[in-house]
């Protein structure tokens, strides 16, 4: 699959993208601080690349369809670990449900899928069932809960616990300033500690009582803070899973993927 799709070609594809649309040096450009531009050339990529008819909250993070396909598609096709075969998936704050929808689409796995905004839950659902994904995903409402306390998995192991996980420290306060999109509230900033670690660290703590043998715990982060990195692959190791560590970019932005195998 070759992946990215031109301005020029996004805005020939979705025509309600020609009135966010200008041209720079002779170049065709869309203003992406614009949010609704934004939303409208995920949308075209979701649909054109990946053949997911997908809608995002209006006051969320509108999710970059290529870094998480680029995130799935290492977990399942960069293993080099160990050859177990994936089959059955936890993903951790689903939002949308994209990370999910990706897994059940091209890997054919049954995923159960936690998010805790009531608003995120409705949307995720809709996704699903308008995919034809619904006999593959669960969206369960994680009730603020990580997995364990979580009853629907309460006595379910996993081939793997995946997340792109919420990394707000500890001193972070809601703002009606605009990241990706979308504005923080109370319910996005969590992620707690002094680099936001401590969500990905409960993850961990708590997946490896979910995890199959084989199986693995893979989290996705941005470049930035590198503490926050190190806290995690510290914590992997700590509970005795194997340690492996990615790259993948998308333009000019690295996010690392953080893996612990269960041998």
């Amino acid at each position: 699959m070759e992946l990215g799709l031109k301005i020029e070609d996004a805005v020939k594809l979705n025509k309600e993208l020609q009135k966010y649309a200008f041209y720079k040096n002779g170049r065709i450009r869309i203003d992406f601080k614009n949010k609704e531009a934004l939303y409208l050339y995920n949308k075209t990529i979701l649909k054109h690349l990946f053949d997911l008819d997908m809608e995002f909250h209006k006051n969320a993070l509108i999710p970059t369809p290529i870094n998480r396909y680029l995130f799935v598609k290492n977990v399942f096709e960069n293993n080099n670990t160990n050859n177990h075969q994936i089959k059955t998936v936890l993903e951790i704050g689903t939002g949308s449900g994209i990370i999910s929808m990706m897994i059940a689409k091209y890997y054919n796995c049954k995923v159960y899928a936690t998010e805790t905004v009531k608003e995120y839950i409705n949307i995720a659902n809709e996704n699903i069932i308008k995919n034809n994904l619904n006999n593959n995903i669960k969206i369960i409402d994680s009730n603020n809960k990580i997995i364990e306390g979580i009853d629907e998995i309460a006595n379910k192991k996993f081939d793997l616990i995946i997340s792109y996980p919420p990394s707000y420290n500890s001193n972070s306060v809601p703002s009606k300033r605009s990241f990706g999109g979308a504005h923080a509230t109370d319910v996005e900033l969590i992620g707690g500690g002094e680099y936001g670690e401590e969500f990905s660290l409960k993850i961990i703590e708590e997946g490896i009582n979910h995890l199959n043998k084989g199986g693995l715990i893979a989290l996705m982060f941005p470049h930035k803070p590198v503490e926050r990195r190190k806290a995690v692959e510290n914590k992997i190791k700590d509970v005795g899973l194997i340690l492996k560590t990615d790259e993948i970019k998308t333009g000019k932005r690295i996010r690392h993927i953080i893996k612990g195998y269960k041998i």
